[in-house]
């Protein structure tokens, strides 16, 4: 692109407004993903990319709300699975100033389960050098755990 174009693009034109190749062009950005006229055609292309930021901002929310709730799940069912109440789980982590949100827990759950085990461990011998310990050794019906599973030979 030429200086003089850079320079020249954001000036109004001699009827006003602004020069509608930059607009064209914006909406060219956010449509190159689409097939067919949805991708070439400008007309059509404008109530595309307006539909896909509008369904973008709607769900974002819901989307958020569904991963919490998730995590949240998957959290209760390793704590479950180690003998440790989950809401006592999080309460003694934050006592003991371990900073790990709930997101990297429950990764950890899932891809290092030797790691969570220890700070369950580390949970429930807090729990229990403050006498707030009660043992959570009800597994749920239909949950299979570790301890349930045989050992492959």
């Amino acid at each position: 692109m030429h200086l003089t174009r850079q320079v020249l693009r954001n000036l109004p034109t001699p009827y006003g407004g602004y020069d509608i190749s930059w607009k064209r062009q914006m909406y060219k950005r956010l449509a190159w993903h689409f097939f067919g006229r949805r991708r070439t055609c400008f007309r059509i292309q404008i109530r595309t990319v307006e539909r896909a930021l509008r369904n973008s901002t709607f769900s974002g929310s819901a989307r958020k709300e569904f991963f919490k709730e998730l995590n949240t799940t998957r959290l209760e069912a390793a704590c479950s699975e180690h003998g440790v109440i989950y809401k006592e789980f999080l309460k003694t982590l934050d006592e003991n100033d371990v900073q790990i949100n709930k997101t990297m827990l429950e990764k950890l759950a899932i891809y290092e389960p030797r790691t969570f085990q220890s700070l369950c461990d580390m949970s429930i011998q807090y729990q229990k050098d403050n006498e707030i310990y009660t043992k959570n050794s009800v597994t749920p019906y239909g949950e299979l755990t570790r301890g349930l599973q045989k050992p492959m030979l």
